[in-house]
């Protein structure tokens, strides 16, 4: 279509994504290791942050979701802190705090089953 321009935020995400999971912390949030990092900088991370956030990391396939729960995956955030790092420059940070929900969906991190996303009916 002549004049239409297309962005990749106007791109659904339809390539498997790596999604960082991270508990509440004060004054910053944790890998799951109980590493610090302050995703509010665009500071390089350290080798250790680096692994830590690495090591909680999820892979999630689009194709395992709903339309709903892919918007919503799709507008967390890919902190500048992570952009500046090789490993970790496309990865979205999810912090799973006590409600761990975003709109309708809600986040799960199970001991074994890993990250659960379930939605408001």
């Amino acid at each position: 279509m002549e004049g239409l321009e297309v962005t990749d935020d106007d791109v659904p995400l339809l390539e498997p994504f790596d999604v960082v999971l991270l508990r509440p912390g004060h004054p910053h949030p944790r890998a799951l290791d109980g590493t610090a990092v302050d995703l509010a900088t665009d500071e390089e991370l350290t080798g250790v942050q680096q692994q830590a956030l690495v090591d909680s990391s999820v892979r999630i396939s689009p194709a395992d979701l709903t339309e709903r729960s892919r918007a919503v995956l799709a507008e967390l955030p890919v902190p500048a802190c992570f952009e500046r790092s090789g490993w970790l420059q496309d990865h979205r940070a999810l912090v799973l705090d006590a409600e761990a929900r975003r709109g309708p969906v809600r986040f799960e991190l199970h001991d074994v089953y890993g990250l659960q996303i379930e939605e408001d009916m």
